[in-house]
């Protein structure tokens, strides 16, 4: 090869964003050479061929990178064992925490661009009761938790956007509750909660958040539940010991598939009407089920995602499908479904939260990782690098 190609090829980047299929740390390497036509072409002498025509375009690829991070090591946890929410408001995200052994309710609010505004210890919500878990919703310009305690209640409370107040809505009998606890159907407004003896129940509020009566939405206890919206309603997922159940509750329309699918997490794209189910199983194994709105079963094809992974969250950022996980090193991973349904994804390495302890999180339109770890909270916000 000619001393000029030489040169050239001594030029090109050596490192590139790294990405991760989930199976193995892979680092991809990419170099396209595009160059003009005719004389500005360098071409060693040695390999010139006739010459052929140029694309009119590349197509970038594009990696998850952060963009910005955050963090505040004052807010830490014994062991890592903290149930952690995130919920975007209007002026940015409520983060909520728990101890997962049993402890207070706390909140801290930051702004659109991650800047702690409420004091750098949080402020207390209750500790009138032993919360165990803790999950969150925003929804008519209100913030709503709802918090498990160790004596078998689950507390409905709507917190004063500074979180300097709360206003308890009901009190249930439940040991667990959807990630996204309380949304819209229609007209009205529904909580779900889950007990070990009366399985699923429905609360409805109306539009003035007086409750409107309670309903069954499942008899038998589940081992876990999720839940997400999907235009004018809910859409609730659970499990038992054998089964995975989907039902949309307003629609009045259930599928069940003869496979557990614990711990899982949902996101719809409404427009497509299509979505995705994760969930992990056995031994660091992540599942992936496609979600399809009014097909036979609304719980569709089910494959094999990742391995040697656990603690799989999903978000739709109203063109993607992101996802995050742990993995065997224990660091966060997360990136996007390509085309091909393939993880296009990068590690957050050092990032090591349990797996109740982090959230992939939608805030004002951005996607974040938001965990606590032994360093104290992170966050970090992705954005999209374009590689040619």
């Amino acid at each position: 090869m000619s001393q000029q190609a030489n040169i050239l090829v001594n030029d090109l980047p050596t490192r590139i964003a790294r990405s991760d299929n989930g199976m193995m740390r892979v680092f991809w390497s990419m170099v396209m050479l595009c160059g003009a036509c005719g004389d500005n072409l360098l071409v060693d002498p040695e390999q010139e061929t006739p010459p052929t025509e140029e694309p009119t375009s590349v197509v970038p690829h594009f990696v998850p990178d952060v963009c910005s991070a955050r963090s505040w090591p004052s807010i830490a946890y014994p062991d890592r064992d903290v149930d952690l929410t995130v919920v975007s408001t209007a002026t940015g995200a409520a983060i909520f925490t728990v101890e997962r052994a049993g402890g207070a309710l706390r909140g801290f609010a930051i702004d659109a661009s991650g800047k702690l505004e409420t004091k750098e210890a949080g402020n207390t919500l209750r500790d009138d009761h032993i919360f165990t878990s803790v999950s969150a919703a925003y929804i008519d310009e209100r913030l709503v938790t709802a918090a498990v305690t160790d004596e078998g209640s689950v507390t409905f409370d709507m917190i004063r956007p500074d979180l300097g107040a709360t206003f308890n809505l009901s009190t249930a009998r439940g040991t667990m509750v959807a990630d996204l606890p309380i949304t819209n159907v229609r007209e009205q407004k529904l909580a779900t909660v889950a007990d070990a003896t009366d399985g699923i129940t429905g609360i409805r509020f109306d539009a003035a958040w007086q409750t409107m009566g309670t309903e069954v939405l499942a008899a038998k206890p589940p081992r876990s539940i999720t839940a997400t919206r999907y235009r004018e309603e809910a859409m609730v997922v659970w499990s038992t010991d054998t089964t995975c159940h989907l039902t949309r509750v307003a629609a009045q329309r259930s599928s069940v598939r003869n496979f557990p699918c614990v711990d899982s997490r949902i996101a719809v794209d409404p427009d497509t009407r299509e979505g995705f189910m994760v969930y992990p199983e056995g031994d660091g194994k992540i599942m992936i089920s496609q979600i399809r709105v009014g097909g036979e079963s609304e719980i569709a094809n089910t494959r094999l995602f990742l391995e040697h992974a656990t603690s799989p969250k999903i978000v739709f950022d109203g063109s993607r499908f992101w996802i995050s996980y742990i993995d065997a090193r224990q660091d966060v991973i997360v990136g996007y479904l390509d085309d091909d349904g393939i993880l296009v994804s990068t590690a957050l390495e050092g990032t090591q939260p349990m797996g109740d302890g982090y959230e992939l999180a939608l805030i004002n339109g951005a996607v974040w990782v938001f965990a606590v770890d032994g360093a104290g909270a992170n966050a970090q916000r992705m954005c999209l690098k374009p590689v040619r």
